[in-house]
């Protein structure tokens, strides 16, 4: 039986080293006077490497969306340091993704700092060797890379949609470009385990994937690696589905993934293996323009892009198992979101 994603596709780590070492992706070009861009994570290796392409780009006002914004000012001046050309502005703004109440309010307080927001690009994210739990209740793996990413991007659509009926701005090229709401995901998904995937549909059969997969017991059920890639699997189904909601028209919602890029993200997977991923990972510089590729070029709704072009997802997440898991996770997913967050359920509708 088809689905609405196709048939989708695999690629094994050898494929996916293969294509480092022969990819090209363009350097992003453009010029985005005028506009706001959002960076979550953004004094991370990844998401400060994205913050530096809005730079390079011209982009008017660049908002670090991070843990600690005092901590935030030495990035800060080394982003000017590095872009001598840039003339913007760079705000803080306090978010912690594994509070629902800091998500809630940095949405709120990003909606009233801001004229308009063109690019939102959700980066955050944790690779957790061990189960911790937040003070919400939920594994951090799942409320960081899930939940919380999933809570952040719908409650920006208000202010993505308010942005999408103003002027475009004078002299920004590229020009009737739609606001962008863009979910870093990552190709780690292709390798989800067949054993992982059945406990995945068992989970999403009875009603309770979410709560299973923020269990210690699947931590200790699956690999260790399994965890991340649950969570990004999750992650582009999250993006799939908020890009199908009336919420999201006249928005262009999407998800990617960097490849393999040196990060700290990395460290917590130990030292040999964070050794041998950056062995042959790309510099960050160089994973980062794929996102704004995603974003700087048409795409479907839920289009996931990888070194810097349309790539299918993997078959689990095309199948009619995936989709039908896709669903249960959107219905689980959104009933925490009205619970938190009461106010989103306008946008839900």
């Amino acid at each position: 039986m088809s689905t609405p994603y196709g048939s989708g596709q695999d690629l094994s780590r050898l494929q996916l080293i293969k294509g480092h070492l022969t990819a090209k992706i363009p350097k992003p070009v453009g010029n985005l006077t005028g506009r706001v861009a959002l960076g979550t994570g953004a004094t991370s290796g990844l998401g400060f490497e994205a913050a530096l392409h809005f730079a390079r780009l011209n982009t008017e006002v660049i908002v670090f969306g991070v843990r600690s914004p005092a901590k935030a000012a030495k990035y800060i001046e080394q982003l000017y340091k590095e872009v001598p050309t840039f003339r913007g502005e760079v705000k803080t703004i306090a978010l912690d993704y594994s509070s629902f109440a800091s998500v809630r309010s940095f949405a709120k307080e990003l909606s009233e700092s801001v004229p308009r927001l063109d690019f939102a690009v959700l980066n955050a994210g944790v690779a957790n060797t061990q189960h911790i739990e937040t003070k919400d209740g939920w594994s951090e793996d799942i409320q960081v890379n899930v939940i919380s990413t999933g809570l952040l991007g719908v409650l920006l659509l208000p202010k993505l949609q308010e942005t999408a009926k103003l002027p475009q701005p004078s002299g920004a090229q590229p020009a009737n470009l739609k606001p962008q709401l863009h979910l870093v995901a990552s190709e780690v998904h292709w390798w989800l385990r067949p054993s992982t995937a059945k406990i995945l549909v068992e989970a999403s059969d009875a009603g309770r994937l979410l709560e299973t997969t923020s269990t210690p017991e699947y931590r200790k059920q699956v690999p260790y690696d399994e965890i991340y890639n649950t969570t990004k699997l999750l992650c582009i189904l999250m993006a799939r589905k908020i890009g199908g909601l009336s919420a999201s028209q006249g928005i262009q919602v999407t998800s990617s993934s960097p490849g393999l890029c040196k990060s700290a993200l990395r460290d917590s997977m130990g030292s040999i293996t964070a050794w041998l991923i950056n062995a042959v990972s790309w510099r960050g510089e160089f994973g980062t323009r794929t996102y704004l590729h995603a974003m700087l070029e048409p795409h479907a709704q839920g289009t996931f892009v990888f070194q810097g072009k349309e790539q299918p997802t993997s078959r689990f997440s095309c199948s009619v198992e995936g989709v039908r898991m896709e669903d249960e996770m959107w219905k689980e997913a959104t009933e925490i979101f009205r619970k938190v967050t009461p106010e989103v359920d306008d946008v839900l509708r």
